[in-house]
């Protein structure tokens, strides 16, 4: 039994190893910016296609609204000549 609580204990401690480095603080331009982007006609017109009844709906358009607010964000940071950093595209979820 002991091999087996050494071997979930090494396990345990490689998926604690993996944890995200922190973020660095928001700038006043970049608090501007997201400002700017909860704002935008896009953003605002998600709210008109929201069915409050239809949990499925609400989570199919919140998904679409967080990725328009996103990248209103990314346009202003970029039109500020701000650089965002790296990464990759964040994984879509089906909608089933």
């Amino acid at each position: 039994m002991k091999p087996h609580f050494a071997t979930l204990s090494l396990l345990f401690l490689a998926a604690c190893g993996g944890a995200a480095a922190p973020r660095p603080a928001e700038t006043p331009a970049m608090a501007e910016c997201r400002a700017e982007a909860e704002r935008s006609p896009g953003a605002q017109a998600m709210f008109s296609r929201m069915n409050l009844q239809n949990p499925n709906n609400l989570d199919r358009v919140e998904r679409e609204r967080e990725a328009v607010v996103n990248r209103a964000y990314a346009d202003c940071l970029t039109r500020r000549g701000i650089v965002r950093g790296g990464g990759v595209e964040p994984v879509r979820r089906s909608g089933l």
